[in-house]
């Protein structure tokens, strides 16, 4: 992520990135894209969600994000603490790759 800070606001993108990606970056719609990634997650909270799934999920349910914002969302989400991935939790992308299968967060009091 750029350190550069414009107008006031830190952009989302990298020190090396062109212009277009700092405004690209600046027009995300965080929260509600992050909210839509969420409810997903609560629609589905036992099996979770490999990425490649997250996003088959959003197309099927007509979102209107990205790919790559629904996958940048829920890394955010983790990041949060909010989403967590279980030790040895995989499943297999239509590739055949292993793709770490994600949880909503347990909550321990």
């Amino acid at each position: 992520m750029s350190t550069l800070v414009l107008d006031g606001v830190s952009p989302r993108s990298r020190t090396a990135d062109p212009v277009t990606s700092v405004d690209a970056g600046r027009d995300a719609q965080l929260t509600a894209s992050q909210g839509e990634v969420l409810s997903m997650f609560h629609a589905r909270p036992i099996d979770g969600f490999a990425d490649h799934e997250l996003v088959e999920w959003a197309e099927y349910s007509g979102s209107r994000y990205t790919p790559q914002r629904i996958r940048s969302a829920r890394a955010e989400l983790a990041e949060k603490g909010l989403l967590e991935h279980g030790e040895g939790d995989y499943r297999k992308t239509p590739t055949g790759k292993n793709a770490r299968v994600w949880t909503l967060a347990s909550k321990e009091d």
